[in-house]
């Protein structure tokens, strides 16, 4: 699958384009991306643009990334927002690159976060690279360069992460920022996750 999809919302106007399958919509004020399957697989090519004055940017479910892919992975956001997706779940044997570009305005608050394996189904995240690439800008400036890569089982390594699951938490205001990251059990990352939902609101 190749998608595109871009986003404008400004002084109260939403407005789409797209190509593919990707859509989204608007409710009060925040925006939902949505994929149809919600699974990325074989060689997708996803691209996404969204520049907007304000409010909450997610998805309707996590974004699962199966075995033997190859996927690459787009996101480039302008303006000030909370972008709050899904977990994206990699499958065993699934490798992808990720690029993630943040132009902040005033303020934002980004959450990522990542699973290694379907540990709910006895699966383990064998074999497989990813490589996720965050840069935020603030005002014009870089001010975050952060690299998250697996290869094969080297996750495992408690002087790496030691457990399957990552979040990220990049908070930009008035040009400061601040970062966090905890590494997580799959049972534990609901929780943790729900109570960063919490701040945002």
């Amino acid at each position: 699958m190749k998608a595109y999809l871009e986003i404008n919302n400004y002084d109260n106007k939403f407005y789409i384009f797209k190509e593919g399958p990707l859509g989204a919509f608007k409710v009060n004020k925040t925006i939902y991306i949505v994929n149809p399957s919600e699974v990325l697989a074989n060689n997708d090519n996803i691209e996404i643009k969204i520049a907007t004055d304000e409010g909450k940017i997610t998805d309707q479910a996590y974004t699962k990334i199966i075995s033997k892919s190859i996927v690459n992975l787009r996101i480039s956001i302008s303006g000030s927002f909370s972008y709050i997706p899904h977990p994206i779940l990699f499958y065993n044997k699934a490798n992808a690159e990720i690029n993630n570009e943040f132009y902040v305005s005033d303020k934002a608050i980004i959450i990522e976060s990542y699973i290694l394996g379907r540990k709910g189904h006895g699966e383990i995240f064998r074999e497989g690279k990813i490589k996720s690439i965050t840069k935020i800008f603030s005002r014009n400036r870089l001010k975050i360069f952060d690299i998250f890569k697996v290869k094969n089982e080297d996750y495992r390594n408690p002087n790496l992460m030691g457990k399957e699951c990552i979040i990220n938490i990049y908070k930009i205001e008035n040009d400061e920022v601040d970062i966090d990251k905890r590494i997580v059990s799959t049972e534990d990352i609901e929780e943790e996750l729900s109570l960063l939902y919490m701040l945002t609101k």
